[in-house]
């Protein structure tokens, strides 16, 4: 016991100078740990302000740019506003130029017009070069002013006048307003009285009758007598002058209207000589395929041969007769149907027969027709370019052409269809009896005879 004791304090002994001695080796490794340690915190908390006081300097020149870009972005934005002014202002002094120009150039159009107009209504008497010559149109603008007050009170003046021959001759001219009156200026002399134009020098436009010139003649020698008018101011007459036969409206068409008149020749006798041909046709008995059937089923050959007399009074035979012959002299189905077969088809290419040169005709009519217009057209451009738009009756030979050839083409095609359609119709007709009356007779036999049988 007193022996375990010891032991066990012996052990205890031991153990703690162990403990001891491993704390003794074990404090130096601590302290310097500790070091160490506290010498990371001190580098961390340096580091650490460091940082801090670069993010504030960051923030800081952050702050510096942010306001120093705002107020370029509004300086920016500035000079865009002064520069869409500067271009609005560019603009508009450009559309105000613009906006002149167009005024000037309608001024200028304007202009020439008036001028135009001053040379069309002064009668041609100036040329258009001088027409902005002041001058010159005041020196015409008094004398039309003359004319006018002239014209209040009416008088016979001495005038040279262009005669219905062509010849200038001396008259007495009256003038009233638009209407102007012409005699005769010796009373010896051949008589002239008519009806002036408003020319220059004025042309007899409608020579008067022997009673109005002496009543003229009064009326200019003593102040006197009736002088007659035209109240449409010379529109009758040209109306009347514009009256064309129709030859001559034929002839504006030009060369197209040469091919449109043959090709409606044509057609005209090609629809004449078929309408013969169909009204020289054989009269078409009716009901001869019946009676035909009845004389088969008795087996009556003399009833078929009576049926055959039926149309030696036609001097040529219709297809009625070649198809009851063929009936009658083919007793055999098969070849009597290719017979009839074979004439249906040959008598059906007789009556169709220049048919379609009609339909041809009337098709390529209106074509040749817009061929015309089309020339009519370009003659018409090539005018315009030479002549300029202003002058009618330099381009009217063109729009002529170009019109007339287009009535002439529908002028022949129309007809042309109905008569076409017309004669298809009446072929049609024919060939339809013609189809019936072969069907019933292809199917016609004669019955068979049975052998007489002897008694023994």
């Amino acid at each position: 016991m007193i022996t375990l004791k010891r032991f066990a304090r012996k052990r205890s002994r031991s153990l703690l100078s162990t403990t001891l001695l491993s704390a003794a080796l074990l404090s130096p490794a601590s302290w310097a740990d500790n070091q160490l340690e506290a010498g990371l915190m001190r580098d961390i908390k340096k580091s650490q302000s460091q940082l801090l006081a670069l993010q504030k300097k960051q923030s800081a020149e952050r702050q510096s740019f942010s306001t120093r870009l705002h107020k370029a972005e509004i300086q920016v934005e500035g000079l865009r506003d002064k520069a869409a002014t500067i271009q609005r202002l560019a603009d508009e002094k450009t559309l105000a130029l613009q906006e002149l120009q167009d005024r000037l150039k309608n001024w200028q159009e304007q202009d020439a017009y008036q001028a135009y107009a001053l040379v069309d209504y002064l009668g041609n008497k100036i040329d258009l070069d001088d027409s902005h010559n002041s001058d010159t149109l005041l020196n015409l603008f008094e004398q039309q002013a003359q004319e006018q007050q002239d014209a209040l009170l009416p008088s016979w003046k001495a005038q040279q006048i262009i005669s219905t021959d062509g010849q200038l001759q001396d008259a007495q001219v009256l003038r009233l307003g638009p209407v102007r009156w012409a005699v005769s200026k010796a009373p010896d002399s051949q008589a002239i009285a008519g009806w002036l134009n408003d020319n220059d020098i004025p042309e007899i436009i409608l020579q008067a009758s022997d009673s109005q010139s002496r009543s003229w003649q009064a009326q200019a020698q003593q102040g006197q007598g009736e002088l007659h008018f035209d109240p449409s101011l010379e529109r009758a007459i040209k109306l009347a002058q514009q009256e064309e036969s129709l030859s001559e409206h034929i002839f504006k068409g030009g060369v197209w209207a040469l091919p449109i008149l043959f090709f409606g020749v044509v057609a005209v006798i090609c629809a004449l000589l078929k309408s013969l041909q169909l009204l020289r046709l054989p009269k078409w008995i009716p009901a001869l395929g019946s009676r035909a059937a009845a004389a088969f089923q008795r087996g009556d050959r003399e009833a078929g041969a009576q049926l055959q007399a039926l149309f030696k009074q036609q001097k040529k035979p219709g297809i009625q007769a070649q198809l009851l012959n063929i009936c009658l002299t083919e007793e055999q189905l098969g070849p009597r149907e290719d017979r009839l077969f074979n004439s249906l088809m040959a008598d059906k290419q007789r009556l169709e027969k220049w048919l379609g040169t009609i339909a041809v005709i009337a098709a390529v009519a209106p074509l040749l027709g817009l061929l015309g217009t089309v020339s009519g057209m370009i003659e018409t451009f090539k005018l315009m370019t030479i002549f300029g738009s202003g002058d009618a009756s330099a381009v009217s030979s063109g729009i002529s052409e170009a019109l007339v050839t287009t009535e002439l083409g529908l002028v022949v095609a129309i007809p042309a269809l109905l008569l076409h359609a017309f004669l298809q119709r009446w072929v049609r007709r024919q060939n339809s009896k013609a189809e019936a009356f072969a069907i019933e007779l292809s199917q016609l036999q004669w019955p068979v005879e049975k052998p007489e049988v002897r008694a023994a």
